[in-house]
């Protein structure tokens, strides 16, 4: 959520800065062929709104249906080309071009054919940054044994469903169900699910005796939404079902209409904002966002406060980011603020943007910026004048400039000049605290909450 405060603050500095380094430096990015972008994933490598695609067998050569989704915040446009690592006899890529930066899904497609059951751990490559996502294989006839489902053709008798399933996050090894079964004759077996709510369950194995044993089928791709679904599960002339209960994940930026949150600026018991979100919405880009509004005095009307959206464990804004930094032109584009499922120390950031930039009395310079994101604490508890917040996290905000001239050419953290900020957001309830730091690290513009109401 953006604040008057940050704008002065970024907007007044970050032309110092320009001009305190402009005779020695040249800001332009320059035109390159290749894209700029990283891949999602969380601190510990795995990517994050990942989907895989098909039902992958032994000794099957895949097909147009055997696919991965990744998802890649692209900074500059240009050719791109994003792959895995061979294993198990086959790899996933794909090559092109974006034309636009941002938040980009793309699909790599699966190349290869299966050698053995189990399951495979890719890693994928796009620029400098990887991630890991995981495929299992199972055996391509289905198996040689013979076995029953109990409770067919009714409940599966007994399931077992282990872990969380959450809309927008995709399955990991921890997602499975335990089945009941009852074994006439041994062999191989293997065993997949039609997707049902985005998830398919699956596994393969082998029963060395005969009678009453379990199976342990493992979960695959994201739930699409919350709710209770039923999957059903076949084997030969036996079918049973169990039920899969998906929620919504935690909110820690809500956006419903009319919820409404009361601030108090730079410890100023007279200074007062109130932010409301409206019930109109504004889609670009294929996307809808929820408009918020800010007043100083409601007598006086509110003013449109900023664009927001949710996709999984990612917030984001819809902004002019030319005038939100000063740059001399308007820049819309939408920037990834949050990431819910990181932890302590993940990092992130946002799409670049460039544009033109006039100090008063300098030339004009051609500035590319960015904000780069840290999580400073998960799932704490802050207190905000004297009320105390569980499930807070900390994000650290901090800008950066490109600078094409240096040896070699990279991103410049600018927080000795532009100071930072540090942003508060409780479960359920919102942006709790803002606090703009100056270079030694001291609040100097805090932006605290007063009330909320949250629907």
């Amino acid at each position: 959520m953006k604040t008057i405060l940050k704008f002065l603050a970024f907007t007044s500095l970050l032309a110092l800065f320009i001009i305190s380094c402009q005779k020695e430096e040249s800001f332009e990015a320059g035109n390159s062929v290749k894209s700029d972008g990283v891949l999602q994933s969380d601190v510990t490598g795995t990517c994050t709104g990942i989907t895989v695609g098909g039902t992958f067998k032994k000794d099957t050569t895949l097909n147009d249906t055997h696919y991965v989704d990744v998802t890649v915040i692209v900074n500059a446009a240009g050719s791109y080309t994003i792959s895995t690592d061979t294993l198990n006899g086959y790899y996933f890529r794909a090559t092109g071009t974006f034309s636009a930066t941002g938040s980009q899904v793309i699909r790599l497609k699966g190349t290869g054919k299966p050698l053995n059951t189990g399951t495979n751990y890719f890693t994928v490559n796009y620029d400098s940054t990887v991630c890991e996502f995981s495929v299992t294989v199972i055996a391509g006839s289905g198996g040689s044994a013979v076995f029953t489902l109990n409770g067919s053709p009714a409940s599966c008798t007994g399931a077992i469903v282990n872990g969380t399933y959450v809309v927008g996050v995709a399955a990991t090894s921890a997602n499975t169900v335990t089945i009941n079964v009852n074994v006439t004759s041994i062999g191989t077996w293997s065993l997949s699910t039609t997707a049902t709510n985005g998830i398919t369950f699956s596994g393969s194995g082998t029963f060395t005796t005969a009678g009453p044993q379990t199976i342990t089928l493992t979960a695959s791709g994201t739930p699409a939404a919350s709710g209770t679904f039923n999957i059903s599960v076949t084997v030969g002339s036996t079918t049973c079902t169990f039920p899969l209960v998906c929620s919504n994940p935690p909110d820690y930026f809500p956006r419903v209409t009319n919820d409404n949150w009361s601030y108090e600026f730079n410890s100023d018991p007279n200074d007062s904002t109130l932010i409301i979100v409206i019930p109109q919405t504004y889609t670009t880009g294929g996307n809808t966002y929820n408009i918020f509004a800010w007043t100083s005095d409601v007598t006086l009307g509110f003013d449109t406060s900023g664009y927001y959206r949710r996709s999984g464990a990612n917030y984001y804004e819809w902004i002019d980011m030319g005038s939100y930094l000063g740059f001399d032109n308007s820049f819309w584009l939408e920037y990834n603020f949050l990431q819910d499922n990181l932890s302590v120390g993940g990092t992130w950031t946002s799409v670049s943007f460039t544009g033109p930039v006039t100090p008063t009395g300098q030339p004009t310079v051609s500035v590319t910026a960015r904000f780069k994101y840290k999580i400073l604490q998960q799932n704490t508890t802050v207190t905000v004048k004297g009320v105390p917040y569980p499930n807070t996290i900390v994000v650290e905000e901090r800008l950066e400039i490109f600078d094409a001239a240096a040896p070699p050419p990279g991103w410049v953290d600018i927080s000795n000049q532009a100071g930072y900020s540090i942003n508060y957001y409780s479960r359920d309830i919102g942006l709790i605290k803002q606090d703009y730091n100056d270079v030694p690290n001291s609040v100097i513009y805090p932006f605290d909450m007063r009330r909320y109401q949250v629907y």
